[in-house]
């Protein structure tokens, strides 16, 4: 066939073996959204070893003379190499073969000789390797040049390539996507599989084995669960999607409807290629693998990445969805499904259930895929792997792309013993945090440092092979508190790249404020930004994390310690400027005048203080004057006249209130508790009216007490993060999941349990139970007031001196002024 040159975007890849030869797979879609498979075999598998001093030639001969018949292998070549080592250019062998599935056995064949120092890069996958070898960002886009060639594939077309290169090209991919969900319950003592939705742009279907009148056009019934899976894969073939999109489907609904198509004789080939998908154990998590169709749950990258920045306290789809989408799922129990089904009423109610959790999904896959794709074209991983992978997992893939632009040598996994000395290493020194004044204050001025600590590593060039360098005029860049230093001549590896980093997040926000906030391109660079954010962000915490290449203890507490030093340092040019601290932590600080001034004037004093900081501070380092707020509140801790560290609230100028360290963002407290706190901060920062707030809680104790607060306000979410054979400590959630397990309901890792405290004696565990289960009356009104409300409620009045009692009784007639300082 003739010479092809395609422009491609990368979304998936994979190898095989041609004979004992690796051969690429790289699964693309072209600028018309057409599918192509690119096969590339002209990539080996390869892996460094660093002789001991002057052994070089005599270790790169007895190499070349291992026994290839006996481990079935080809050396390829064996040649000399430049690597930069802890900042000094290091001589290394590299040995290059055929088969990548033998590199461990060459590498084990080795590493125990006298004249091997160490060997490196062993443990990179084959895929991986290409990717990162090729500079390939996938979802970013290649010029591929070579011939059309046949091959068993899903595809609209295969090329054998002779070249590949990356270019720089920004736009998406076209990709086409495709949700799904299940429902399942317990019939006959075994779980069944009712239902399956799917959605897509202008596609929705419920598969089913009932079929009743009048039921809706998108319904199609099957003959029997075996039927339901197979015509789920027709459709997957008919409809041709290059993501499979889940939302727990990793946890859930993949390794159910596996071990029900195993158990009825059915291949579950959801990939482009023939092999069957496969639920491995990744880490924490099980993930559900299929070539050239990628499947990715939603649900990991929320959890990973998503939910530290989110309000959502529970990631149920429900909850997740009505925070991105302003969307909520179609009310309906567990209880009321088998029922619905048992009796075979209501079924259109109950096939629009399942497929509004299609179509949600389908809809967050839609707002999530860019922000996972801009994390793939940065970091260079794919988005099946991009979507599963944790902030420190993310910064070693960042640092490990770029390693090979520098020409730094990767360094190796650690092994058990090490990770077990990293563990039992002392937990360094933190952040500092001056102990808030207890009380109410007013006009607060909020400073924050920008990105703290990961200017502070490209400022003060700290790394690895930058620790403790010996030239005396490093010396200056000593970090405080400790006798170590870093060097000032030679740059650091991570402070380099981490500055590349930085700099293109700021151009990228400049160019935001000149683009229109509701545009593409401004979705875009929104993405792109955020990703940047993330991996700069997570470089301090990765200094730290055990299980990383390029850890450093010190590098970590070098970090902190100047991120202590630095916040002194404001904070006692604040008293200079004669303002009143307020409270000060990790990388922020709230101060107020002590004289009586306008609103505009207290910018206008804020502003300035932070220019004269600014020019004081070295590097990236700078100060931003955030905002001016009306009001903040700190809660008091135990009997002792400080705050709580973390625990105050602030109220703008617009009645908009920023929380932290309260029960409104804790996940295991009841939607009334959450609530009820809130309004009572509300109300005493923007209301100024303590007894108003005080009344509120008694009539919500009256309202529990007579039984007239419902199920839902009281209903607590939990998540199974495990088995739950495998909890040791049974709380309340896990006792309530063990029930409804036992009553016939799909429970496993990744679910989320809602429940109740019932009436009753015994430990509160015991008394947890399904809120499926419990009757409106049957909640225990002493549990939820006094673990639930008054806790809630007491953590901001114990602030302003009020006790439980007062409280209770409302016998309160204090003033606010009492504690509100102007």
């Amino acid at each position: 066939m003739g010479k092809l040159k395609e422009r491609l975007s990368v979304i998936d890849a994979d190898y095989t073996l041609i004979g004992n030869r690796a051969a690429i797979r790289l699964y693309c879609k072209d600028e018309k959204g057409k599918t192509v498979l690119v096969l590339d075999p002209n990539f080996s598998p390869y892996f460094y070893v660093m002789a001991k001093k002057g052994k070089e030639n005599g270790l790169m001969k007895r190499i070349k003379e291992l026994d290839e018949k006996k481990l079935e292998v080809k050396i390829i070549d064996v040649e000399l190499a430049e690597k930069i080592w802890m900042g000094e250019k290091t001589k290394l062998i590299k040995v290059t073969i055929d088969n990548p599935r033998k590199i461990k056995d060459v590498r084990d064949a080795i590493k125990d000789w006298n004249d091997v120092e160490e060997s490196y890069e062993y443990d990179i996958s084959t895929y991986k390797r290409y990717l990162i070898d090729r500079q390939i960002e996938p979802t970013g886009w290649i010029e591929v040049e070579g011939k059309e060639i046949k091959i068993e594939c899903q595809a609209d077309k295969a090329i054998e390539a002779s070249s590949i290169k990356a270019v720089g090209e920004e736009k998406e991919p076209k990709v086409n996507v495709l949700a799904f969900d299940t429902e399942w319950v317990e019939e006959n003592g075994k779980t069944k599989l009712i239902m399956l939705s799917i959605a897509s742009e202008n596609f929705k279907k419920v598969l089913t084995t009932h079929e009743w009148k009048s039921k809706p056009s998108y319904v199609e019934v099957a003959n029997g669960e075996k039927e339901i899976i197979e015509r789920f894969l027709e459709i997957i073939k008919e409809r041709d999607p290059d993501i499979i999109c889940g939302y727990n489907s990793d946890g859930f609904d993949f390794p159910k409807l596996k071990d029900r198509a195993t158990e009825l004789k059915v291949s579950l080939r959801i990939g482009r290629d023939s092999r069957p998908m496969k639920v491995v154990r990744r880490g924490r998590i099980s993930s559900a693998i299929s070539r050239g169709r990628i499947h990715i749950d939603l649900f990991n990258f929320i959890d990973h990445i998503l939910s530290a920045s989110m309000k959502s306290e529970v990631l149920t789809l429900d909850e997740v969805s009505q925070e991105l989408l302003g969307m909520e799922k179609k009310k309906m129990d567990y209880k009321e499904m088998v029922d619905i089904w048992k009796k075979k009423e209501q079924m259109d109610r109950l096939a629009e259930y399942s497929l509004h959790d299609s179509i949600l999904t389908f809809k967050l896959a839609e707002f999530i895929l860019p922000q996972i794709f801009a994390l793939c074209r940065l970091t260079g991983q794919l988005p099946f792997d991009c979507s599963r992978y944790t902030y420190s997992q993310l910064v070693e893939a960042y640092y490990m792309r770029k390693a090979v632009v520098d020409n730094v040598l990767i360094p190796n996994r650690p092994k058990t013993d090490e990770l077990e000395r990293r563990r039992m290493e002392p937990v360094y020194k933190g952040a500092i945090v001056i102990e808030p004044k207890k009380g109410i204050h007013s006009n607060i001025l909020v400073f924050d440092f920008r990105s703290l600590y990961p200017t502070i590593i490209v400022s003060h060039n700290i790394s690895l092979e930058t620790f403790n360098c010996k030239d005396s005029d490093c010396k200056k860049n000593n970090v405080p508190e400790t006798n170590w230093c870093f060097c000032t001549k030679k740059r650091g590896f991570i402070p380099k790249n981490l500055e590349t980093l930085i700099k293109e997040r700021q151009k990228i926000k400049k160019k935001m404020e000149s683009v229109k906030k509701d545009s593409d391109e401004y979705r875009r660079l929104n993405d792109m930004q955020y990703a940047l954010k993330i991996i700069a962000n997570a470089s301090y915490g990765y200094f730290g994390f055990f299980g990383a290449r390029w850890y450093k203890r010190e590098c970590g507490s070098a970090v902190a310690a100047w991120g202590r030093y630095y916040i002194t340092k404001v904070t006692e040019q604040a008293k200079k400027n004669n303002f009143e601290i307020i409270y000060g932590d990790t990388d922020s600080l709230m101060v107020r005048m002590t004289k009586e001034l306008r609103q505009d004037e207290l910018r206008k004093l804020g502003k300035k203080f932070a220019e004269e900081v600014n020019k004081q501070l070295p590097g990236m380092i700078e100060l931003e004057f955030r905002d001016l707020y009306e009001g903040g509140i700190f809660v008091t801790r135990g009997k002792g006249e400080v705050g709580a560290k973390k625990r105050y609230a602030l109220i703008d100028y617009k009645g908009k209130l920023e929380i932290r360290g309260f029960e409104t963002v804790r996940r295991d407290w009841c939607d009334l508790s959450k609530r009820i706190q809130r309004e009572v901060l509300t109300i005493i920062l923007h209301d100024k009216n303590p007894n108003k707030a005080i009344q509120l809680v008694r009539d919500t104790v009256k309202k529990i007490n007579d039984k007239k607060v419902s199920l839902d306000e009281l209903t607590i979410f939990e998540q199974i993060t495990r088995p739950l054979s495998a909890y040791e400590a049974i709380g309340p959630h896990v006792k309530a999941a063990q029930k409804a397990k036992t009553r016939g309901r799909p429970i496993g890792e990744g679910s989320v349990i809602g429940f109740i405290i019932t009436k009753g004696s015994g430990k509160i565990s015991d008394r947890a139970e399904p809120v499926e289960d419990v009757k409106p009356n049957q909640y225990d009104p002493e549990y939820y007031i006094g673990h639930q409300i008054l806790p809630a409620a007491m953590r901001v009045l114990k602030a302003l001196d009020y006790t439980e009692q007062e409280v209770l009784s409302g016998k309160t007639q204090k003033k606010l002024g009492a504690w509100f300082k102007k």
